[in-house]
Order: C-alpha cells, then sequence, then structure tokens
C-alpha cells in the first residue's frame, strides 16, 4: 500500500479549525482538567475520613441516633390503711404515801477535851471551826531529793561561783599546752570539765550531778585518755554506781569522783575556813574512778606561798593521804582565798617519779 501523501504547505487556519483548537488552548485545557481531577479525589478522600469513626464522640451528630422519651403519669399514691383506735387507758387510783418521819436530829458530838495550863487556867482545844474536829491532815511531805553528803561538826558547803579558770601546764619541769578547769552551776546542778595535754595526749574529766545543801551528788563521770572514754554512773535511788567494765558498788552516802571530791573539799573551805586554820584536819571521802570505788583521806598540811609567774599566792595546802600500804602515787592541791578558794596549783607525782602540774594562770572575764 502507498503511504498516504504529506501535504505540500503549512495548514490553513480553515484546517486549524477542522483539527481542533490551539496547541496551547489544549495544554491549558489538559492541565485544568488534571488540576480538577486532583481536587476531586482530595474531596473524596477528605469525605471518607470525617466518616471514620472517632475515638471519644461521632463529628457528624445528625447521624447520633435519637433516643425517644415517654413521659408517664406518676403513680397515684397509696391510701394509708386506717388507724385502729386504741383503748384509753383508765387512770389507777394514787397510792397512799406514807406520813413524813420526824426528822432525826443528828447525835451530839462528844465535848472537847479540856487541857489544865500550868498556871491553873483550862483552855478548850478544838478543831477548825470551833467543831470540836481535830486538826486536819497537812499536804504530803514532797519526795525527798538525792542525799548530799553527810555533814560533821564545823562543816559547812559554800559552792564556788562559775568560772572558767586556765593554768599552765608542767611535766617534769617542762612546759606543755595549757589546761583548764570549767566549772559551771545553777544552784541545783553542776558540770565540772578538767583537760590537759602530757607531751600530745590530750586528757579530759568530766563530772555531773546536783547540787544539795551539804555538798555535790554526783551523776555521771566520765574520762577520756587518748581517745579512749570511760564513765562510770551513779544511781542515788538504787544505791549503786556502775562501772565501765560492767560491774557494780554499793554507792555510800556523799560518795565523790575523782574531781568533784576537790570541788567538794572547795566549798567546805569556803563555807567554814576557820576549820582549816590548823594543820592535821582530814576529810574522808569515799571516791569512785571508773573502774572501782575506794576511800580517800584529804590532811590539810598547812599555809605555801605559790609562784604563779604573775606574782605570788598564799594558798591552804592539802595532801592526799596513802591509800594503802606502798601507795607512791601522790596528789596535791593548793586553794587560794584570793580566789575564792579555787586551786591554785594542782599536782599529781606518779609511781615512777613523773610529775604534773597545773598553776593559774587566769580566769575568763577578769
Amino acid at each position: 500500500m502507498a503511504p498516504p501523501k504529506r501535504p505540500d504547505g503549512p495548514a490553513t487556519s480553515d484546517s486549524r479549525a477542522r483539527t481542533g483548537a490551539d496547541p496551547r488552548v489544549w495544554r491549558r485545557r489538559r492541565w485544568i482538567i488534571v488540576i480538577l481531577l486532583v481536587l476531586l479525589v482530595h474531596m473524596l478522600a477528605v469525605i471518607g475520613f470525617l466518616r471514620m469513626p472517632g475515638p471519644l464522640i461521632p463529628l457528624d451528630v445528625s447521624e447520633t441516633p435519637a433516643l425517644e422519651a415517654v413521659l408517664l403519669p406518676p403513680p397515684r399514691p397509696a391510701r394509708p390503711p386506717p388507724a385502729v383506735p386504741h383503748p384509753t387507758p383508765k387512770p389507777r387510783p394514787a397510792a397512799p404515801q406514807p406520813a413524813p418521819k420526824a426528822a432525826e436530829t443528828p447525835p451530839e458530838p462528844p465535848a472537847p477535851p479540856v487541857a489544865t495550863s500550868e498556871g491553873g487556867t483550862t483552855e478548850t482545844v478544838t478543831g477548825p471551826g470551833g467543831s470540836g474536829a481535830g486538826a486536819a491532815a497537812g499536804p504530803a511531805p514532797a519526795p525527798a531529793g538525792p542525799a548530799g553528803p553527810p555533814a560533821q561538826e564545823g562543816e559547812k558547803y559554800v559552792a564556788p561561783p562559775s568560772a572558767t579558770m586556765h593554768y599552765a601546764s608542767f611535766v617534769n619541769g617542762v612546759q606543755n599546752p595549757d589546761g583548764l578547769i570549767r566549772w559551771e552551776q545553777d544552784g541545783k546542778h553542776y558540770r565540772l570539765a578538767v583537760e590537759t595535754r602530757v607531751l600530745w595526749f590530750r586528757f579530759a574529766f568530766q563530772s555531773s550531778g546536783v547540787m544539795t545543801e551539804t555538798g555535790l551528788v554526783p551523776e555521771r563521770y566520765e574520762e577520756n585518755r587518748r581517745g579512749k572514754s570511760e564513765a562510770a554512773r551513779f544511781d542515788q535511788a538504787a544505791g549503786t554506781v556502775a562501772f565501765a567494765p560492767g560491774t557494780q558498788s554499793p554507792l555510800s552516802p556523799g560518795a565523790q569522783d575523782r574531781f568533784s571530791v576537790f570541788l567538794q573539799l572547795v566549798g567546805r573551805v569556803r563555807g567554814n575556813p576557820q576549820r582549816y586554820a590548823a594543820p592535821g584536819v582530814t576529810e574522808t571521802f569515799q571516791v569512785a574512778d571508773t573502774r572501782d570505788m575506794q576511800p580517800m583521806q584529804v590532811q590539810y598540811v598547812g599555809e605555801e606561798e605559790i609562784d604563779t609567774g604573775r606574782g605570788m599566792v598564799r594558798a591552804k595546802h592539802f595532801v592526799r593521804l596513802q591509800r594503802h600500804a606502798g601507795d607512791k602515787r601522790r596528789v596535791e592541791i593548793w586553794l587560794a582565798q584570793s580566789l575564792g578558794w579555787m586551786p591554785v596549783r594542782l599536782r599529781q607525782t606518779e609511781p615512777d617519779g613523773t610529775q604534773i602540774d597545773l598553776v593559774y594562770r587566769s580566769t575568763e572575764g577578769q
């Protein structure tokens, strides 16, 4: 078959009108149709999405089924049952009341005793208000507090005021860091703390308890040596003292610990300095440490001048006597009137000959 013949020249306007519109117009129409189709697809997708069931409430409330409610008339109230008449009780005749008895006259109290004085006049003893009754019982006595040290003839205790005193410390004459004595009291309770250093070791002792008219009553005594602490507890109610190893001992009246005994001595000297006018006066105490309790005797041996480094101070010298044969430990204390009879010097001599001295330097606040 022979191929069709191509036109010899460009198509005329009549031929374009027969075949259709201009190619540019045709392209615009195709884009418009594509856009309309895309919009139609999106609209169908959106409408389908909106008609999907939601998780909470339907979006198209017009498709929600309506609930029809029918109002019924309220039920008629039921008629109460007819009341049953109860017979009225007849009043009973009142029982005759017995005639009132005559008021009994209380027995006459016995006549009060008659006391005759030495001058021959008589005195009538009556109770309160003159009724003849015995005297009313007085108020119950207050419970007794802890018993203080038993007072002897010529003894009187006057506690020193609170003070913190600093002392120069010497070991065999070589000066060490200063020590101190801190004494606190409020008239009812006391606390005594003693601190010192020997070489590079710290020693601290503390006593606390109550105060009575006759002196100190320790409740707790504590020692701290080289970082190790031990304590003894005084139970005045039970009459025992418990030591650090777990043992106990009977607690005698007036018992002291190793340091309260010196403040007990201070109070006695303050209360009656004339008692220690002549050497030889001896005080006896029961003294506990953290291990046991032993008797202790302190004797006044006379007056001496103590060099404090800031002047000479006159003081009364007391020495602890030997506790047993061969006891080589010696304890001495000097009490100065210029310091309110507080210690101006303390010295302890160990069995090996080592001497530890505390010499007064100053008082805080003075």
